[in-house]
């Protein structure tokens, strides 16, 4: 093991626990999003959506409900991991600047590298429980549609099983692609200024894929695999473009650890 990256885990994860925004974020992402997920399906069954609604909940108006229950998580949690995880990003790797404390590690036996590195490892893992936790929630809510929404005897339909992982999947590339921000937030040395840029990605994400180029931008590619672009656009994006968004989490936690071995003058 890298040495200090022990102690630093520990600091790190008790860090990020005390911290307001993961306090907010995981009953958000762990409670809410999975209840979002079973509304628009009851709300698209019921015949009360009218007007835009109605059409943009459409898809969620047929098959299996327990299945599509899951297909509704797995596109919200695409889009949600991304926001949660780019908030905490920005908080864990730019408070320190405005606090003060991001100088103190100077002084500190462990390296900044290896702080750095713990830090990424550290919301990389409570994220992902995080996802695995929304997603058990979507599941037991799958299993209460199936039983209350379905027009015949509730079963286990084989799509639940593929629902359910792309779920997972979905919402843990979000996460990989919220790890970018880390280094945004080190170079500007501002939590704020991180959520602009945050805020800026998600603006352009919806002109490229207007443009019709979303399967190549990491940033839509999950999201449009989800469905939520429609069928057309989901089958536009295949193994190449899933590990292209793959490989941003690993690329950004690299370009983190050396921003931070770089730091001067903090």
């Amino acid at each position: 093991m890298i040495p200090g990256l022990r102690a630093a885990l520990q600091v790190e994860a008790l860090l990020l626990r005390r911290s307001a925004v993961l306090r907010i974020a995981v009953p958000v992402l762990v409670v809410l999003v999975p209840c979002g997920s079973f509304g628009a399906v009851a709300l698209a069954r019921s015949g009360y959506g009218v007007g835009a609604a109605a059409v943009k909940l459409a898809p969620y108006a047929t098959g299996d409900p327990g299945t599509t229950v899951m297909v509704a998580l797995a596109q919200i949690l695409s889009v949600a991991m991304l926001a949660a995880g780019g908030f905490t990003t920005a908080w864990a790797f730019g408070q320190p600047f405005a606090d003060g404390t991001a100088g103190a590690s100077f002084g500190l036996t462990v390296p900044r590298t290896t702080i750095a590195l713990a830090r990424c490892l550290v919301i990389l893992t409570s994220l992902a429980t995080t996802v695995l936790a929304a997603t058990l929630v979507g599941l037991t809510l799958a299993a209460l549609a199936g039983a209350a929404l379905a027009s015949a005897p509730p079963n286990t339909p084989s799509g639940l099983g593929q629902a359910t992982v792309t779920a997972l999947t979905a919402g843990t590339l979000g996460i990989g692609l919220a790890l970018p921000f880390a280094w945004v937030a080190t170079v500007t040395r501002s939590a704020f200024g991180t959520v602009g840029v945050l805020i800026a990605v998600i603006a352009i994400t919806q002109v490229i894929v207007l443009l019709g180029a979303g399967s190549w931008f990491p940033y839509a590619a999950a999201s449009l695999w989800t469905g939520m672009g429609g069928a057309e656009a989901a089958a536009a994006v295949g193994p190449p473009q899933l590990a292209l968004t793959a490989v941003v989490g690993p690329i950004a936690v690299v370009a983190v650890v050396d921003a931070w071995r770089r730091l001067t003058d903090v």
